[in-house]
């Protein structure tokens, strides 16, 4: 670059120096002048010399901007930048159940997912997606899920690979016709004891969590409500509990 057909205002050089001055700081302004003019040809010694800065800080400076861009501008001891775009934010979601609502709080966003507890198939399909986005992690997911480690990381190489229908494929079709064989009838009754020993709720989408959880069964909650009452589960349900209570007080037959 020919500098010798630019022509220069002393008067103009000290005004537009004194307002970015007052912006940017002295210090940042002889680094830029500095820079400018050896990108411009000229020799270090001279440009020490006409700035007043010292070689060795010349040098040191047109290496950090080799090594650190724009920032090199900058005083290093500084908190904050005015070059350098600010780090995002750690997005650190938390789970925990409340109100019989598993929420997912993304912090520090004002971003909150709560899923209703009875809503198993869709807790565990978003569950199981941001594990796969590495936005949670294995453990969470298997302690809100009630699912081991080894589970949770099985499902999740499905979703991954099949699709929803790949994590439930043992249940295709099942949902709405789903037969209530003998074995799924002894598993309702005892999931119902359970429920009622414990004296937790024994409603149709309670058991249906239940189930789905214990045994991998996904059945509707009406359905079970029908077949609880066509088998007179619901008149000992309060019995249950007093009677296994009876029987623990008892010893024993010798």
């Amino acid at each position: 670059m020919n500098c010798e057909i630019l022509t220069f205002s002393d008067k103009l050089s000290q005004e537009r120096i004194a307002r970015i001055e007052a912006l940017l700081g002295k210090k940042v302004v002889v680094k830029i002048l500095a820079f400018a003019l050896f990108l411009l040809g000229v020799d270090r010694a001279l440009i020490s010399s006409f700035l007043n800065m010292p070689p060795g800080s010349l040098r040191s400076l047109i290496l950090a901007i080799n090594k650190r861009g724009l920032a090199a501008f900058e005083d290093q001891r500084t908190n904050s930048s005015s070059f350098k775009q600010p780090l995002p934010h750690q997005i650190t979601p938390t789970l925990y159940t409340e109100n019989l609502l598993l929420t997912i709080d993304f912090r520090p966003c004002n971003l909150i997912i709560r899923i209703p507890d009875s809503n198993p198939v869709q807790k565990k399909v978003i569950l199981l997606s941001l594990l796969n986005s590495n936005i949670l992690n294995t453990s969470e997911v298997a302690t809100a899920l009630h699912l081991s480690p080894d589970r949770i990381g099985k499902l999740s190489r499905k979703l991954h690979k099949g699709d929803v229908e790949s994590i439930f494929d043992k249940r295709r079709g099942q949902r709405h016709d789903y037969r209530f064989t003998p074995e799924i009838k002894a598993e309702l009754i005892q999931q119902f004891v359970i429920e009622a020993v414990n004296q937790r709720p024994t409603s149709g989408e309670q058991l249906a969590k239940k189930l789905m959880e214990r045994c991998h069964l996904t059945l509707s909650s009406r359905t079970i409500l029908n077949h609880i009452a066509s088998l007179g589960l619901t008149t000992i349900r309060d019995s249950i509990a007093e009677y296994l209570s009876e029987v623990k007080k008892k010893p024993s037959d010798s």
